[in-house]
């Protein structure tokens, strides 16, 4: 029988390194990312490629194409995803290498249809862009010069007899012929082309290839399954697989900043070997989402020691616990979240990959995404299935700040086929992600799909592809087998615990019952053409995706089209719209609450307010039905490609204004308005764990400052709910003077310090008898910051300012300005920042139309 020890450790999160003599590791590792080459098949002409990349990259470093965001260079190469391509590199082996018992070439990503020659000997036939393959290659290598080759099949072509033997047309994105074939290989669906993305199949070595030389033996995998939780002690247990070539006698220890917190002696037989091994942490610190208190983290590092060699591994985990709430209950069926016991209102977005070519998503482009979350106070990010399972390093990010991570599975939008080697590849998948992903403290959930049920039930499917009752028969037990078989048992096995439902949103939009069970996915507001309002009406148990179009403002637009090309209708801007109606709706809702803009700047600009405008009211009914209500994930955070789209940071990175009303909206402490015909109510939501009191103030003033009306109160808010704490009637607050010209301002102060602040309108902006106002500014560069401080001489409605050539996102932006408060914005600058370089650009609601 194995010895165990069991030790303990409490202490603060530092990162770890291996004891042990480098020269004594049993694995070594090679990067084998450098020297690679790509050509298109059946040509001579080979062109450097980088690696991690794709086809599309190398052809463009090689400016051998233009860059395929720009214009309508998108239509121009389409030609690329129906070749094939071939990639190759040479590397050196040496006769230690080959001393080593196993040689393994690591692919870490191969996109998609892949076969690896190494030395002109097949090893390798990859059919999957999101596995990890391992080649064992020691018996193709050579003492010298070794060569890879890989051949990538076009997957439009690799997917025809799939299609031709099904005899099915499946449901797709639009009726191409090649969006139908998209079901048939496991490859980031959007890279077939979505309603805000640019159809790029690509192809390449995606992610990281390495050598790797094991000796004796080889952790292969880790899992750490926290057993128990007190404010004592946090038990854990740490399934550990260990790969040995050899039998041998080895102990098996778990460290914490190099205090031994386990011990385990193990008998190693040749193949694999699952040990289990126990630890502790004593007075744990807590993992805790972004506003709710610090992300600790405790990095372990796992050892294996033999007689001669040794392996590592080191995991990093928080310690929590976190619930799925999705039961009965008196209104239907609940769906919220609880973190260490306690229930919180989820705050976020839909996240697609940030790039339609993936290798240009750098790590600080990832970090980007996180600060950008943390800072709109975002505790939960979705990653949506029509996507990728995103890179290591998004995890850890996620980790770091706080990000509770809504993982679907690569489903979206579309039925699949359901034959053993699509099933069976499709285990492999979801068991090597589940198993890379599991560690991480802010994994939540998993889900199936994304809208494949809905879309069974509600989209017409049927009669747009003419299925009989046979064939939709046989469509629904294969989703069966898929979602509801498959899946379930696969989490269950590898991630027990951790919950999985099959399809977002639970039911469909369509009644007003269906909300009161579930997550749902509203878009009544944009695909539906319903009001704004209708966000008050529509509140679900919690709102997975929701959301309204915008176009980038004009700094942006202008680096993707020429400037003939700025119209709304060109081609060019066409091509960067890829909603059928997307023009139509934004202008049609525009003329709702705004006066037709002037010009095209106008118009780029107004879709922006507009958009936070509506969204606003979706993020405030939300809250303010809290806890019927307990999320809030608007779609989309990111655009892969520069575009007209329902995102809230633009492709090149700058905040749009829902990005910034996103911030209000999620705010930890949020006044939110609901106003009768009568009567207008304030509530105020908290998210706090801990009540807070302080002083309401709320002011009714005229466009030109001038107070109507003065209410001071001190109350207790109550921590984590949303109540009325004030209301009076429109007559007396607006005093019988009109509502076009008057604003309501309330304030929360605790001491001297503003933890909420909100304007309130009596009037749609349409009606709002905006004066043009006169704005002065200063501008002051201090540490590194460009500070700039504005004043008004009457209400100015959503101010935007940017400086011409300045990248970057200022602190706030597309906000209100009162007369006689001044409003200091911020925006990091270079050493070399001129100001005098840089000509101020300021928009407003207030002069943006035709009429003013």
């Amino acid at each position: 029988m194995p010895r165990i020890e069991r030790g303990h450790y409490g202490g603060e999160f530092e990162e770890v390194q291996s004891q042990t003599q480098a020269e004594a590791r049993s694995v070594q590792t090679r990067n084998m990312n450098a020297g690679w080459q790509m050509k298109q098949a059946g040509t001579n002409e080979w062109v450097d490629a980088q690696v991690p990349g794709t086809n599309f990259t190398a052809l463009l470093q090689a400016e051998k194409i233009e860059d395929p965001f720009y214009g309508e260079n998108e239509d121009r190469l389409q030609w690329i995803e129906k070749e094939d391509w071939e990639y190759q590199m040479s590397f050196e082996i040496t006769q230690k290498d080959l001393i080593n018992d196993k040689i393994e070439l690591v692919f870490d990503g191969l996109d998609t249809y892949a076969d690896v020659y190494i030395n002109e000997q097949l090893v390798l036939q990859a059919d999957n862009m999101f596995l990890k393959w391992h080649v064992s290659c020691k018996n193709q290598l050579v003492v010298g010069s070794n060569h890879i080759r890989i051949f990538f099949h076009s997957p439009l072509k690799k997917a025809e007899p799939s299609f031709n033997k099904t005899g099915l047309i499946f449901p797709a994105e639009n009726d191409k012929t090649e969006n139908h074939l998209s079901v048939f290989t496991r490859k980031a669906p959007y890279h077939y082309g979505w309603d805000w993305g640019p159809k790029f199949v690509t192809c390449g070595v995606w992610r990281p290839v390495s050598l790797r030389f094991i000796k004796d033996l080889i952790i292969r995998n880790v899992q750490i399954h926290q057993e128990s939780i007190t404010p004592d002690k946090a038990a854990f247990t740490a399934a550990i697989a260990i790969e040995s070539n050899i039998s041998q006698s080895c102990t098996l220890e778990a460290k914490i900043n190099g205090q031994k917190v386990g011990n385990l002696e193990i008998d190693l037989t040749e193949g694999i070997n699952d040990s289990v091994l126990p630890f502790d942490i004593l007075e744990p610190k807590l993992w805790w989402p972004a506003g709710m208190g610090k992300q600790h983290l405790y990095e372990i590092a796992f050892e294996v020691v033999g007689l001669k060699t040794t392996d590592f591994q080191s995991k990093r985990i928080g310690v929590r616990t976190f619930e799925v709430v999705n039961k009965s209950d008196e209104h239907g069926q609940s769906f919220y979240f609880k973190v260490n016991g306690r229930p919180f209102f989820a705050k976020g977005a839909n996240y697609i990959p940030s790039d339609s070519f993936l290798d240009r998503v750098t790590p600080e482009k990832h970090e980007q995404i996180f600060k950008d979350s943390v800072d709109a106070n975002m505790n939960m990010l979705r990653v949506w299935g029509g996507g990728i399972y995103e890179n290591d390093i998004f995890y850890d990010l996620a980790d770091e700040y706080g990000i509770v991570i809504w993982q679907d599975f690569m489903f979206a939008c579309t039925m699949y086929p359901w034959d053993n080697d699509f099933l069976e590849n499709i285990e492999k998948e979801a068991v090597s992600n589940i198993r890379r992903l599991r560690n991480h403290a802010c994994l939540g959930l998993w889900c199936g799909n994304n809208e494949v049920q809905m879309g069974w039930d509600n989209w017409g499917w049927d009669k747009t592809f003419n299925y009989s009752d046979k064939d939709q028969k046989r469509m629904y037990k294969g989703y069966e087998k898929l979602f509801h078989e498959l899946l379930p048992k696969l989490v269950k096995e590898y991630d027990a615990g951790r919950f999985y439902f099959p399809s977002s949103p639970i039911s469909n939009w369509d009644s007003l019952e269906k909300f009161s069970y579930g997550d749902q996915h509203y878009w009544g507001v944009w695909h539906g053409e319903e009001p704004f309002e209708n966000f008050k009406k529509f509140v679900p148990r919690f709102m997975s995706e929701f959301g309204f179009q915008a176009f980038p403002v004009l700094e942006s637009v202008k680096k993707y089209v020429k400037s003939e090309d700025l119209s709304i209708e060109s081609p060019a801007m066409n091509v960067h719209q890829k909603h059928p109606r997307g023009n139509q709706l934004i202008k049609e809702y525009m003329l709702r609450d705004y006066s037709e803009p002037k010009d095209f700047e106008s118009f780029l600009y107004l879709s922006q307010v507009l958009q936070a405008q509506g969204m606003t009211v979706a993020f405030e009914a939300h809250r303010r039905n809290m806890p019927f209500c307990m999320g809030s994930l608007y779609w989309q955070l990111n655009d892969c490609w520069p575009v007209a789209s329902w995102s809230s940071i633009d492709y090149y990175g700058k905040w749009k204004a829902l990005h910034y009303a996103a911030r209000h909206g999620f705010n930890n402490l949020l006044i939110s308005f609901d106003q009768s015909e009568t009567e207008l109510q304030a509530y105020i939501v908290s998210d706090f764990m801990a009540d807070i009191e302080g002083s309401l103030e709320v002011t009714v003033m005229d466009f030109t400052g001038e107070k109507q009306y003065e209410k001071h109160l001190n109350i207790k808010v109550e921590a984590n709910t949303s109540q009325i704490y004030f209301k009076d009637q429109l007559e007396t607050l607006l005093d019988g003077k009109g509502k076009t010209n008057r604003v309501l301002k309330a304030t929360f102060r605790q001491g001297n310090e503003v933890l909420s602040s909100t304007l309130y309108y009596f009037d749609s902006p349409k009606n709002l008898r905006l004066e043009r106002p006169e704005i002065t500014f200063q501008m002051v560069e201090k540490d590194a910051q460009l500070q700039v401080t504005l004043n008004t001489n009457t209400l100015v409605k959503n101010l935007y300012i940017s400086l011409d050539g300045l990248e970057g996102s200022f602190s706030d932006n597309f906000f209100d300005l009162l007369p006689g408060e001044s409003k200091m914005v911020t925006i990091p600058v270079s050493e070399t920042f001129d100001i005098t370089a840089h000509e101020v650009k300021i928009l407003t609601v207030n002069d943006a139309s035709l009429s003013s």
